[in-house]
This record gives C-alpha cells, structure tokens and sequence, in this order.
C-alpha cells in the first residue's frame, strides 16, 4: 500500500484520502488489508465513513486471515468504527444497491463473516468482554443463532468459559436460540462447572435445565467434571436440578458414573453428596464390572479406601468381583499398600479370581518391590498362597533384581528379602533342584552384606 495512503487512514487524513480516492479500491498491505481496514483498526470513524461512499464493496472484503473490517474493529475495542460499519452497510440494505442472495442482506452478510478460524466479530468482542457496547450493538443487530467456530466455540461457551456473567446474560436474552456449544463436545455448563463459577452455573440451569444431562464426547456430563475437580457444590445445584444425571454412564470412557470419577481423584466431598442424595448410585459398576473401592484401589487413593471402608453400607463393596473375578484386594496386590484394606475384617484374603489365584497368588507375578511388602502384610494378615511354588518366581526374579541392583543401600529391605529367601528354600522339593540352587546361591551373596549392616537385623 502506498505509504501516503497507509498513513492518511491510519492518521485519520480525509483530505489525502480525498486525493488518492482512485487508489482507494486496489491498495493492500503486505496482509491484504484494505484502508477501511487500516481506519477501522486506528478507529478512524469519519475516515470509515469517508471510504464507505468512496467504495462500499470493502465492507465484506477480507485480509489474508479472512478478517473484515469489522472483525479488525470489533476486536480492538474501537466502538465507533463498528458502529459506523453498521450503519454503512444498512444503508446499503435500505437503498438496495448491492446484489445479494435472496432473504440476506449487507448487514447480515458482514455480522456472519467468518475469517479463517471461524471467528465472527461477536466471536471477536466476546473475547475482550470491556466491550460491552460493542456486543450489545452487534447482538441488536442480528440476534440469530450465532454457531461454532473452527475449535467448536459458540459465542456463549467463550463468555461462559472466561466467567463473563452479564455477557452470558446477554447473549441468553437476546439470541433467539442461543447455541451453547464447546470443544470436545462440551456445552458451556460444562465450562462453568470445570472453572466452579456458581452464578453462571445458575443462569444456565435456569435458562435451560437440560444441559445437565448434556454429554461430551467422551460421555461426560457437567456432573462427571464435578466430581473430578472435586467442585462440592457444583455437584449439589446440578444434582437439585436433576438426580438422575447421577445414573448417566460415559459410554465412551469405561461406562464410569460421576462417582467412579470422584472416587478415582478421592474427592470424598461430592461422594457424599452423592452418597446421600442418590444413595442407590453406588451399586453402579464400570465396564470392568467394578464398583467403587476397586476404582479407588486401582487409582492408589487412600482417601476414598478410607472413606468405603468407614462406611457401613458398602461393606458388601469389600468382597465384590469384577469381570475377571477380582476383588479390590486382588487389585491391592499389584497397586499400593492398603493396610486398611488388607487387615479388614471382611475382606476374603482367600477369594479366588478367574485364573484360580488369591491376593497373594497375584502378588508372586509383579516384579516390584511394592509387591513385595504387600506381599509380606498379606501373609501377616493371614492370607496363603493356593501353591506354595507360586512364590518361586518372585523370591529369585524380583528379589534379585529389585534388591541387588535397585535396593542396595536399603538395609531393611536387605534383610527382609535375606529372610524371605530363606523361608522359601526351605519348602522346595528335589525335583526343582536347579532353581533351589539358584536361591541358595543368592541367599549367600546376600549374607555377607546382611553381615556387614548390623543396626538393621
């Protein structure tokens, strides 16, 4: 673009503008922006106005990005520059003088251009919410339904998800049918529930209570988010709107309720929320078949072991099995230590699953040290091995590798191992001559060591 020209409409010059007004159609910059462009960005409204009767055509002429003049107004907060575009292209729609489709008109056109990201001009000014005027004039000039952008953005999921209250507002009063969605399938009460804005989570509630059962596309609903970012009272406003959102399972992601949620983070706050308004909800399993406790074993979260167990009503939870006939405490083998499962009263230490092992069958195939404690406070919680041979594996494999190489310089579990050496070698027949060898083999190397570490026997 010519330089004299650039400045003119960046400084506002009619004069120039004036004088260059057969440039005024063909000059671009390097981004293909137009001078109307380049007036409406500075806020030049009467350059605006001046360029509008020089040349029309570039109200819905659009940059590189596919931005239009408007969009570049909208976004920079320059109110009246788009007030200015607004009433050009009216004119225009009153004095008919440019073709367009049938049932559009100029004003219409330009509120719905889309630049490159799918952006609208509201899209635009919802984003820089101190723009308050300039969102109640492109509102009152078109109210329709106003759909996503290219990242699945409506304007009201962007004013939702920023927590701006009064653009929320509104947008709700005056679109006609007010398109709520978001990325990923999510709805704008989804944002607000993940953010826990309270008030927004109401308007919505109000305006449209269905929203609740609302999923994404994993099968999450605003319920599911609560419980996994442990928003208490979110989960309480969307449960008194709607109980049965409790019972919703997210198809797409392992048929988990919101409680299987909450109990895999361990927010025990939305449990009993849940716990006491939906007390049925607890009997739901995911698509492993495992209720609650397994999912909070699985998910190592000592709160909410500590929080099933405490309570009375799901003590039928401590010995229930999964598809693979599991119980939490066959999980607890190969996860963490849970003394409080472990050394529960109810809990059958002798369930077999469906490949005929107990809890501490199970430990014998997971080569790691946690194994090996859990191990140890399973066989001190009464529990046996269906065949004392299944321990074979664990005690030469694991033991070696995890002791000598990981556990070295940890006395106590030198000697821990040292001793469960020599406990296993003691049951092994002659027939397994060979890996007793082995054993035996180990169990000196170690003595030494044991030896040498005093303060730890």
């Amino acid at each position: 673009m010519d330089s004299k020209l650039y400045n003119a409409a960046m400084g506002g010059n009619i004069d120039i503008l004036k004088l260059h007004e057969e440039h005024v159609n063909f000059q671009l910059t390097p981004n293909k922006n137009t001078v109307l462009h380049i007036a409406a960005l500075f806020g030049r409204t009467e350059c605006v106005e001046e360029i509008l009767k020089m040349n029309s055509s570039l109200l819905c002429q659009m940059n590189v990005k596919g931005d239009t003049a408007l969009h570049l107004a909208a976004r920079e907060g320059q109110e009246d520059s788009v007030d200015a575009l607004i009433k050009g292209a009216k004119k225009l729609d009153v004095e008919d003088s440019v073709e367009l489709e049938s049932g559009s008109t100029m004003t219409k056109k330009m509120l719905r251009a889309r630049n490159e990201d799918g952006d609208t001009a509201l899209h635009d000014a919802v984003r820089l919410y101190s723009h308050g005027i300039i969102l109640d004039r492109l509102l009152t000039e078109y109210p329709d339904t106003y759909t996503a952008n290219n990242a699945g953005e409506t304007p009201l999921y962007i004013a939702a998800e920023r927590g701006q209250h009064q653009v929320v507002s509104q947008i709700l009063k005056t679109c006609t049918a007010a398109a709520y969605d978001g990325p990923g399938g999510r709805t704008a009460l989804h944002a607000v529930v993940i953010s826990n804005d309270e008030e927004i989570t109401k308007t919505l509630l109000d305006w449209n209570k269905d929203l609740a059962k609302e999923p994404d596309m994993y099968g999450w609903t605003p319920l599911h988010y609560a419980a996994r970012f442990g928003h208490v009272e979110r989960a309480k406003q969307l449960l008194d709107v709607d109980k049965s959102i409790a019972y919703v399972i997210a198809n797409k992601d392992g048929k988990k309720t919101a409680l299987h949620v909450a109990a895999s983070q361990g927010h025990v706050g939305v449990m009993e929320v849940l716990r006491s308004q939906c007390p049925d909800c607890w009997e739901m399993v995911n698509d492993k078949g495992q209720n609650i406790l397994h999912v909070a074993v699985q998910n190592e979260n000592k709160k909410a072991v500590k929080f099933i167990l405490k309570n009375s009503q799901l003590n039928s939870f401590i010995n229930h099995k999964d598809t693979d006939g599991n119980t939490p405490l066959h999980l607890t083998a190969t996860t963490f230590h849970a003394n409080r499962l472990i050394y529960n009263k109810r809990a059958d230490r002798m369930a077999f699953n469906k490949e005929n092992q107990t809890p501490l069958d199970v430990t014998t195939h997971y080569e790691n040290i946690t194994s090996v404690f859990i191990k140890e406070e399973l066989e001190a919680a009464g529990a046996t091995l269906d065949s004392p041979l299944m321990g074979i594996k664990l005690s030469f494999r694991s033991l070696y590798s995890h002791l000598v190489f990981s556990d070295c310089n940890r006395s106590n579990g030198i000697v821990i191992h040292y001793r469960h050496i020599c406990r296993i070698t003691t049951f092994i027949k002659p027939c397994h001559f060979n890996l007793h060898y082995r054993l035996l083999l180990l169990r000196d190397l170690l003595l030494p060591i044991q030896r040498k570490l005093p303060q730890a026997i």
